[in-house]
């Protein structure tokens, strides 16, 4: 099982983190899950030559982020 650790102010699994660090986007630099999803967009915009396995996990990833997003930003 893969647990959430905090970095920064993210929580992220070292499985997201992992898959990340391969497509050179590094969580450390950042403060918000949104500067980390922009940058995914970013990557993904920019990237023509991606297959279709290298898309899902950055979408994968993106997806976990907006979920833990919304439900830690959501008021109780």
């Amino acid at each position: 099982m893969d647990f959430l650790k905090q970095v920064g102010n993210i929580l992220i699994t070292e499985k997201e983190l992992d898959i990340l660090k391969k497509y050179q986007i590094n969580v450390n630099e950042h403060s918000m899950i949104d500067e980390v999803l922009l940058l995914i967009d970013r990557f993904l915009a920019d990237s023509y030559d991606l297959s279709d396995e290298e898309y899902e996990e950055l979408d994968y990833v993106a997806s976990c982020l907006n979920e833990r997003k919304y439900y830690l930003g959501s008021p109780k």
